[in-house]
Parts: structure tokens; sequence; C-alpha cells
């Protein structure tokens, strides 16, 4: 991959998948000679095949049911077992938790009791322990989550919004939060009409309930032309103008978009709140986004 930067990225350049996948060899070491252990299974990058050096990896556990309470109370001393931590947080709905190492491998790990896993309804994984034949024998793809393009209501009436809201912000010489909303407009409405271009609700596996669509991958899933709108878009500081040329630019960007898709999908176009907000910020800044 080539890099556009003046600094050197030495260990950026060298970085290789190999660091996870000793992790993945310990970690079933480790689960073997549990006798608590009845499975252990990967998902996420290194289960469906679209890992790089910079995958975290993901650890599900299925654990006898009459040793879930002991697990519960002990998981920490497994996590170490398979590499020297410096931080664990600990998921608030789930045994397990998200994992630092000390060389800063990333690695999430779950631990489910053996009567709440159906081992055939499990999508996305690969097997990597099984000593009960509770898992399938064989890596489960995981289903393709891209569809028909469609309209994405919700970041189309929050952009209008944050258009016509920025005024205030503007008004209040709140430079640091007006600099915030450009880069909320741009991630959460601009990068989702993007994505419902191409049929895409979010990259995340799991977009449920997540305001964010998109994580630390975004390339795949968009067209050379719809990545380069978005690096084309004005530097940001925390400035005024700076605010209001991000603004111009994204409106030039999304608005003309939103409409088209609206078009190409059948859906209904909000035309008046584009014009109240699109009006209000015009007149407000002394603008034109010549729309």
């Amino acid at each position: 991959m080539a890099y556009d930067s003046r600094y050197p990225l030495s260990g950026v350049r060298r970085a290789t998948t190999a660091p996870q996948e000793a992790l993945i060899a310990r970690a079933t070491r480790v689960f073997r000679a549990d006798p608590r252990v009845l499975a252990v299974y990967l998902v996420g990058s290194f289960a469906v095949g679209n890992s790089d050096a910079w995958s975290d990896v993901d650890l599900q556990c299925v654990v006898r049911d009459d040793d879930v309470d002991d697990v519960a109370a002990t998981w920490r001393g497994i996590v170490e077992a398979i590499a020297p931590t410096v931080s664990i947080q600990a998921f608030p709905f789930a045994t397990g938790g998200a994992c630092i190492t000390v060389e800063w491998l990333h690695f999430d790990i779950v631990f489910h009791g053996a009567s709440s896993v159906d081992g055939g309804r499990i999508e996305g994984m690969a097997p990597l322990v099984d000593k009960a034949g509770v898992l399938p024998t064989a890596p489960v793809p995981r289903p393709s989550r891209r569809r028909e393009p469609f309209f994405p209501r919700p970041a189309v009436e929050h952009f209008l919004y944050m258009l016509g809201n920025m005024v205030s912000v503007i008004g209040r010489n709140e430079v640091v939060p007006a600099s915030n909303g450009v880069i909320m407009a741009r991630d959460l409405d601009l990068v989702r009409l993007l994505l419902a271009e191409q049929g895409w609700e979010s990259t995340r596996e799991h977009a449920a309930g997540n305001p964010f669509p998109f994580t630390k991958r975004l390339r795949p899933y968009l067209t050379e032309e719809q990545h380069a709108l978005l690096a084309s878009l004005p530097p940001l500081a925390a400035a005024i103008d700076s605010v209001i040329d991000g603004y111009v630019a994204l409106a030039r960007a999304f608005l003309p978009r939103g409409r088209q898709l609206a078009r190409r999908t059948g859906a209904e176009w909000p035309a008046a709140y584009e014009a109240a907000s699109v009006g209000y910020f015009e007149r407000s800044l002394g603008v034109s986004l010549g729309l």
C-alpha cells in the first residue's frame, strides 16, 4: 500500500498479521487445556477472511453450564494466560471484555454457557476448538448485508437540522462545537448517504443501535468517486471561516446527491425542510450555496 506521508511509518510498513496469528495459536492452546471450555470460535475479520495487520481478534468461548459462574469470576486469568495485558475493559452485558496486550494487540473475548449457544445458527465464524461437537466443522461465511440502494431519511433529516442549527453555534462564536459539527455532519450524514447509494446500512458487522456508520474501515464500501469526494472536502480548523467553508462544501455535496437518491429509490424528498434550512443558512451567514 502506498502512503502519502512525511513520516517514516516504519512499523506500519512492516506490519503483518503474524502477531494476531500467534495470539490465536496461544489462545487455542490455553482453551484446549481448560476443562471448563467446550468450544471456541473466531468471529470478525479473522473468521471471514478479510483481516489485515490492524484487525482485532474476536474470540467466542462456550463453557460448561456448571462452570459459568466460575468462569465469570476468573475469566481475567484466562486472558492473562493468553497474553499479558495493559488494559481489560469488561463488557457490561456479557462475561468477557476488550483486551489490550503489552504489544498493543487488541482482542475481544466473550464466554457463553453451552445451553445458550446453537452452533448451527452461528454465522461469520471459524472454529478453533470443539471438544463436544457443538460447532460446525468448517468456517461459516457471513451473509452479505448489502442490499439495493435506499434512501437514508434519518441522515437527510439530520443533515438539514445541522445545516440550520450550526447558525446558532456560529452566532455564539463557539468555534470548537461548530467545527465538531462539521465532522458530525460528514460522518453521520454524508458518509451514511454514500453508503446508502451502494446499499450499505453501515460498515459495521453489528450496526443496530449504533449511530456511527463506520469505524476503522471505509474504503472497501465506497467507490473511488465517493472516496475522492470525501477526500476533497476542505481542511478543518477551529475558526468561523473554516467551519462555514466546511458546511458549504458538505451541502453542495450532500443535497444534490440526496435528491438524486430520492428520485432513484422513489422516496419523497423533504423539499420544505431543505428550503427552510438552506434559506436560514444563506441569509444568516451571507453565503450562497449555489443550489
